[in-house]
């Protein structure tokens, strides 16, 4: 092999909120890393609110293995945010809203389960929580919930991570990435293990064509209204309405599987905005200063993806996060990590290999 390859024991592929998080946990360990992504390129983490909701869903269930990816995410967020000098971690008290009679019927269910008692704090009756909503059939309470902002987190990881000289700004380009040996060749890189953190772009992977994703574009408004002031809560009503500081509030989110664009629409920005004002009591002028638009990597049971390939030794990937990524990207890089450097066994119900039938070419 030639003196100019540059050895490493690992390549990351894509520089999003997975990839990010994933090059910081195998840097906090001590291990040389390179990460290639390109800024230029769109990316869900980019338009991403970051909503961490315990609790979704018409039926009220709590999200999946919550009490693991809650408390990850926390202490990994704070200890960032230490690292890095930033603040981008708010818990913020959260109301959902009952939309019917039924809905009634299920929060009852929910308070009395014990289960339920650490994310659910109480019922509130008809209009007596928030008073600048339609509340015909009262509201509840959800604890744990947070936002994080995850475009200046990504971009802070990205841009120290340059400085160092193990962030690498391109496309990467799947066809130049060939084994050799025990190891796998990137242009002037060699590099033992290489890790595909792509998101929605992994539908071009040629090394995982069978992969079991289910992609969804969420889009997203900015807004400002002058006669619109809310207490700092996360309000749930049928949409989100999330405030923040400077008195802007961001509204979401849709869910389409058939227009994988990356561009916003108007149907969108209408539905969002008819929702908005369905859901407050009194009509009121809201500006929209940003739509926003982004491909969620979501896997066809809502799980992520995560593993080694099955037939190519050295090839791995992390994938399928969806709009949870905020909440399960700290605990699946800190598995995948713990995988990688000391052969831990990945959950079952994670690993990418639980959809194959067949080994992938």
């Amino acid at each position: 092999m030639d003196s100019s390859t540059h050895h490493i024991p690992y390549l990351i592929v894509g520089a999003g909120l997975a990839g990010c998080l994933l090059a910081w946990r195998l840097q906090q360990a001590g291990q040389p890393f390179l990460l290639i992504g390109s800024r230029r390129m769109p990316a869900a983490v980019d338009v991403a609110a970051g909503v961490i909701n315990p609790v979704t869903g018409r039926w009220m269930t709590k999200t999946w293995n919550c009490e693991q990816l809650l408390p990850t995410a926390e202490a990994c967020y704070r200890q960032l945010e230490a690292q890095l000098g930033l603040h981008i971690y708010h818990p913020i008290p959260e109301l959902r809203f009952c939309q019917n009679p039924d809905d009634l019927k299920r929060l009852g269910r929910r308070l009395r389960n014990p289960r339920y008692q650490d994310v659910l704090s109480r019922y509130y009756p008809a209009g007596d929580a928030a008073p600048a909503f339609n509340d015909p059939h009262g509201c509840f309470g959800i604890e744990q919930a947070a936002y994080v902002e995850l475009p200046k987190l990504v971009h802070a990881l990205r841009s120290a991570f340059e400085q160092a000289g193990l962030f690498c700004d391109q496309s990467f380009q799947h066809a130049e990435l060939l084994p050799q040996g025990t190891h796998w060749r990137y242009q002037e890189i060699c590099a033992r293990k290489v890790i595909f953190c792509e998101g929605a772009a992994a539908r071009n992977n040629p090394f995982f064509p069978e992969l079991a994703l289910q992609p969804a574009k969420g889009e997203t408004l900015l807004c400002h209204s002058p006669t619109l002031q809310l207490p700092r809560k996360l309000y749930h009503h049928k949409k989100w309405l999330l405030p923040y500081p400077d008195g802007s509030f961001r509204l979401g989110a849709t869910y389409d599987e058939s227009d994988l664009s990356e561009t916003p629409t108007a149907a969108r920005r209408a539905e969002l905005l008819t929702a908005a004002q369905a859901a407050l009591k009194d009509p009121h002028p809201i500006e929209v200063t940003a739509h926003l638009a982004g491909i969620r990597p979501s896997s066809r049971d809502s799980r992520p993806l995560m593993g080694a390939h099955p037939s190519r030794p050295g090839l791995y990937l992390l994938n399928g996060l969806g709009s949870k990524g905020a909440s399960t990207a700290p605990a699946m890089t800190e598995q995948l990590c713990a995988h990688l450097l000391q052969g831990r066994p990945i959950q079952p119900e994670v690993d990418l290999g639980r959809f194959q039938n067949q080994p992938l070419d």
